[in-house]
């Protein structure tokens, strides 16, 4: 309990710490925030005074920032300046779509990722393991943006297997039209994924597989299918959920181009069009949720460190 309790404040004071820093980034980029929050249309001097004084702007960052999080926890995040509706119906509408993104892309890279990492490091510097570092390499080094241009010309201008800008978004809506229309954005993120857990996992796995624990799995007589899903994996796991972690908020950046190509209706497409628009108010809900996403998946890989080896709860708590 003193473990969960523990990581739970180090969240909290993250997330204030990120949000906070979003916030002055967001505000100070901005020639006057008051008047880009007014709007376009409607951006006359008595208007942007009033803007000015609902959203506290004429005090100082730490003042500001103290009413921006009472909204939040309210939340009451205000009215879009450019799309005329409530920030937490806009974020509400595209969040979802972008988390669900971000978990098919995990979930289809570590479906890969496992049975490839634990053979290629089981066949140590064979063919199938040299072929695997060799397109990893490749992999990590393409950028997402070339990577969805590619995969958009072949797969949806060429051989029309699947749609090019996305329309079917939610799975309860037509299953199997909604994996058509997630298939593009969700490879985009997951390959660069792969590629990184793979390397990772090999890497850690050739390690295990050399420690005295497996030396002597193997004496007893113990099947190498066993010594290599039972024993070589779960120790070699930490640093897998670690970079699972880590990667999160890479899912997050590499949204906004997914969404952007495939015309994804989610938080990546929604902050490109709020930076473009200079919708602050838009864009610093983007960040906290982002932010929020981050420190709680982290949260979550940190429980699970405690699961698979409950003598870091002990000796965390005991700390």
């Amino acid at each position: 309990m003193r473990y969960f309790a523990q990581r739970f404040l180090q969240l909290i004071v993250v997330f204030l710490i990120v949000t906070f820093v979003a916030m002055v980034a967001i505000q100070a980029a901005s020639k006057d925030p008051a008047r880009d929050l007014a709007g376009p249309l409607n951006s006359t001097e008595e208007r942007v005074e009033q803007i000015r004084q609902l959203y506290h702007l004429d005090r100082a960052y730490p003042i500001r920032y103290a009413y921006w999080l009472k909204n939040l926890v309210s939340l009451d995040l205000g009215i879009s300046p450019t799309m005329g509706a409530e920030v937490r119906t806009i974020v509400g509408q595209r969040a979802p779509i972008t988390l669900l993104l971000g978990a098919y892309s995990i979930i289809l890279a570590l479906l890969l990722s496992l049975p490839i990492a634990v053979y290629a490091a089981y066949r140590r510097d064979g063919p199938f393991d040299r072929v695997v570092s060799g397109l990893t390499f490749a992999a990590v080094s393409l950028p997402n943006i070339i990577l969805a241009v590619l995969l958009g010309y072949f797969f949806s201008t060429k051989w029309r297997i699947f749609p090019y800008a996305a329309s079917k978004v939610w799975p309860w809506d037509d299953f199997g039209d909604h994996v058509k229309n997630v298939a593009l954005p969700t490879i985009t993120l997951a390959i660069g994924l792969i590629a990184v857990f793979t390397r990772l996992l090999r890497a850690d796995l050739v390690n295990t597989l050399q420690s005295d624990f497996i030396v002597m799995a193997r004496a007893k007589g113990i099947s190498p299918t066993r010594i290599l899903w039972r024993h070589a994996l779960r120790s070699s796991l930490f640093s897998l959920m670690t970079s699972v972690a880590l990667q999160f908020g890479g899912i997050l950046g590499g949204a906004v181009v997914a969404e952007q190509i495939f015309a994804l209706p989610g938080m990546g497409l929604l902050l490109f069009q709020a930076v473009q628009q200079k919708d602050l108010l838009v864009v610093q809900a983007c960040a906290a949720l982002f932010a929020l996403t981050v420190v709680i998946v982290n949260f979550i890989v940190d429980m699970l460190y405690a699961v698979v080896d409950p003598r870091i709860r002990h000796a965390r708590a005991l700390g």
